[in-house]
């Protein structure tokens, strides 16, 4: 699908609350999840250290999430995506970890906690559950920041391996794509330099693995990518 037939598909109002991240569209789911006006680029959805109130299921567009040290410094966790949750890594510490952030026009769906534990069927074993998912996330987010010892190279076609099959998933191609991070978005994310990540995404182009003109990618040797991102030092 090319990239102008992938932007017209994500357009507001072309996918009902039924099939958004598996949910099956009922009264009860209804009454509980409400759609929320459109967010713009670089506007804030929650702030770091935030009380906790509720999930967000993305219905398209992309967001950021960045966490901020004590000694000010900050880095880009999370890239959320079309039928990505929000929020699940907030439940355990009822404080949202980091500042999520618009990348573009996004449209999104709000689950008030306080409704979902109304939800019938949301039994105390059941939200004991999603503690223990949240939690599950949070040393998910550790270990990958741990994986971020390996080569630059290695990172970089991972995340892209990572947008392609997300790509996928959604319906679209996982071979051509637009990403509305920037490149300094890409780099914070993987631990690297600008100029690093740079270098590396001339040299994909160079070798023929990708192409990319901005926020364009095009993926020309798919198994190329696999055998840089499998690599290990």
């Amino acid at each position: 699908m090319k990239l102008a037939q992938q932007r017209k598909a994500v357009q507001f109002g072309q996918r009902s609350l039924g099939n958004i991240a598996g949910f099956t569209e009922t009264d009860a789911l209804r009454d509980v999840c409400r759609s929320l006006p459109a967010f713009r680029r670089k506007q804030v959805l929650v702030k770091q250290g935030e009380n906790f109130h509720g999930l967000y299921i993305v219905r398209c567009g992309m967001l950021k999430q960045s966490h901020r040290d004590r000694s000010g410094d900050e880095q880009i966790t999370h890239f959320f995506l079309p039928d990505d949750v929000i929020g699940l890594d907030a439940i355990e510490d009822r404080r949202y970890i980091g500042r999520v952030t618009a990348l573009e026009t996004v449209g999104l769906v709000q689950i008030p906690f306080a409704r979902l534990e109304e939800f019938p069927g949301a039994q105390e074993n059941h939200l004991q559950l999603l503690c223990c998912l949240s939690r599950a996330m949070q040393r998910e987010r550790t270990r990958m920041r741990h994986m971020m010892s390996q080569a630059s190279e290695v990172r970089l076609a991972r995340f892209f391996l990572t947008m392609s099959n997300s790509f996928q998933a959604q319906g679209f191609s996982p071979y051509q794509f637009r990403l509305p991070m920037t490149r300094c978005d890409i780099a914070n994310y993987l631990c690297m330099a600008f100029e690093t990540t740079s270098r590396l995404i001339s040299r994909f182009q160079q070798s023929g693995v990708l192409t990319a003109h901005g926020h364009e990618y095009c993926i020309e040797d798919y198994d190329a990518l696999i055998d840089i991102a499998e690599y290990v030092k």
